[in-house]
């Protein structure tokens, strides 16, 4: 990719994750460049979003690789995951993309990659003793998004100081889900 065009693509993603009605034209002035600049780079509205779509699962899957890669217990993995999550501007855009993507085929679909990863955390914190077998893994699927989810909302309205928010994500997820092990179910 391109400079120019990773810095259209940021500054589209800093925008339309502060407002979703964001114009071509507002991401074009924005980023210092005409809107025929834009849209040589990005057909439309619909392939600038695929674009987006594809830069943010890459970092995710780059933070799951580098949680992964420094930490060896699941539970800093997933702290380090959430954290880092939850402090991105932008992701809340990944977030409705994909609230609103019916096929999660894992052949088809490129967030699949994402669950997959997810999963593989959540079934070795379940193998050692940090959540009950009693909550599904929907559940714990939903309660991460939930707690970004939250994290991002939060950031683009402005109604907890932007440093907190990974803090306050960890905590929420792990107080509300991870017991000590040897707790009993």
């Amino acid at each position: 990719m391109s400079k120019s065009k990773a810095l259209l693509l940021e500054k589209a993603i800093h925008m339309l994750s502060q407002d979703e009605s964001a114009s071509l034209e507002d991401i074009a002035k924005a980023a210092g460049v005409s809107r025929m600049t834009l849209h040589r780079n990005f057909q439309n509205r619909e392939t600038l979003f695929k674009e987006i779509h594809e830069t943010l699962i890459q970092r995710t899957l780059a933070i799951f690789k580098q949680a992964k890669e420094t930490y060896e217990h699941p539970v800093e993995q997933m702290k380090e995951i959430i954290m880092r999550n939850a402090g991105e501007k932008g992701f809340v855009l990944l977030m409705k993309e994909n609230k609103e993507h019916e096929d999660h085929n894992p052949e088809t679909c490129r967030f699949s990659e994402v669950n997959k990863e997810l999963s593989e955390l959540i079934k070795q914190l379940r193998g050692e003793g940090y959540i009950s077998h009693e909550i599904p893994d929907a559940w714990v699927f939903h309660m991460y998004d939930g707690v970004l989810f939250t994290a991002w909302e939060t950031m683009h309205n402005g109604s907890v100081a932007p440093n907190e928010i990974p803090n306050l994500s960890w905590t929420t997820f792990k107080n509300g889900l991870l017991m000590e092990r040897g707790e009993k179910e």
